[in-house]
């Protein structure tokens, strides 16, 4: 059996630059390759995600292209929405008047640039995430998994929303552009997850006052004893998502010896404790709640701020 050559062993490579090493078309037809693209190899055992099927793509796909679209969000480990499907055929953009590739699994985009749209993640040309935000509002993403991508941007990159701002002026009256002005008016900085802001959203679609998002909540010494995914200070009320992480529970002994790999159950029974120490209503909410029961999830809230004072 003909040894292969290191080089070809540590990544995705083009037939011809395996007929360079040697390598004939009947080896790299067998079963020790695989062809993720036209005219490109990996080895058969290779890993397949996003990022190894991108590395394959940009040996055969224009010089000045970028990936774009879901794929993108996908590169930079963006949140995506919850129904998108864990593969599918790669996006990539170039500029308009260059020639689209006509490749089986990969879709080509023209686009006008603008400066800053594209940047280098991982050693991959890819469109900016404020770029991205926008091609997804003119390709169909709801207004919620707009303002969920919004939300992780400012957490990540963009305080105050002043990137995704100045992008969203430049982007004009293209489509998706009334969309991506409601979703940018509904985020909000300092948001840890994609389900607190559905929580949020949630929320405010009802008609309930608009929350705070992760301040503090100070007790009569003036320490911090939390910080609520959503809080209404006036009424002294917060809310909490919890996700599935919440829920573990610690081995006693695990306590005992010090290791806390599960910890935060346990944290969050002395939180919600001190926090109605401190006269706090803390209601805490999980998917089932978001996703399967949302408008009961409203009603408790609306009920809980209702019993504080609240005006609604």
């Amino acid at each position: 059996m003909r040894e292969i050559p290191l080089e070809l062993t540590r990544g995705p490579f083009t037939v011809a630059r395996a007929a360079e090493w040697g390598l004939s078309r009947r080896v790299l037809d067998g079963a020790r390759f695989r062809a993720p693209f036209p005219g490109v190899r990996v080895l058969a055992g290779a890993p397949d995600g996003v990022r190894e099927r991108c590395a394959a793509a940009r040996l055969i796909m224009p010089e000045h292209a970028a990936f774009s679209h879901d794929t993108a969000v996908r590169l930079g480990e963006w949140p995506t929405p919850l129904n998108a499907p864990p593969n599918g055929d790669l996006h990539i953009s170039l500029a308009a008047g260059l020639d689209r590739p006509r490749v089986r699994g990969i879709r080509a985009h023209r686009v006008t640039w603008a400066p800053g749209d594209v940047v280098v993640v991982r050693g991959l040309r890819t469109t900016s995430p404020e770029r991205t935000w926008c091609d997804l509002a003119a390709t169909g993403w709801s207004g919620l998994d707009l303002v969920v991508l919004a939300d992780a941007i400012r957490r990540r990159r963009d305080e105050g929303g002043t990137r995704l701002a100045r992008r969203l002026d430049g982007w004009g009256s293209q489509r998706g552009a009334r969309r991506l002005a409601q979703a940018l008016a509904l985020s909000a900085d300092k948001v840890d997850s994609p389900m607190e802001t559905r929580l949020r959203l949630l929320f405010l679609a009802a008609g309930l006052p608009t929350p705070q998002v992760n301040e503090w909540v100070i007790d009569e010494f003036g320490d911090r004893i939390h910080r609520p995914d959503l809080s209404w200070p006036r009424w002294r009320v917060a809310a909490d998502y919890d996700g599935a992480h919440h829920l573990q529970w610690d081995d006693e002994a695990e306590v005992v010896a010090g290791r806390r790999s599960n910890w935060r159950r346990r944290h969050d029974l002395t939180r919600q404790d001190q926090v109605a120490t401190a006269g706090w209503q803390l209601r805490v909410f999980t998917a089932y709640d978001v996703l399967g029961t949302p408008q009961k999830a409203v009603t408790r809230m609306r009920d809980t701020l209702r019993r504080a004072g609240a005006p609604i």
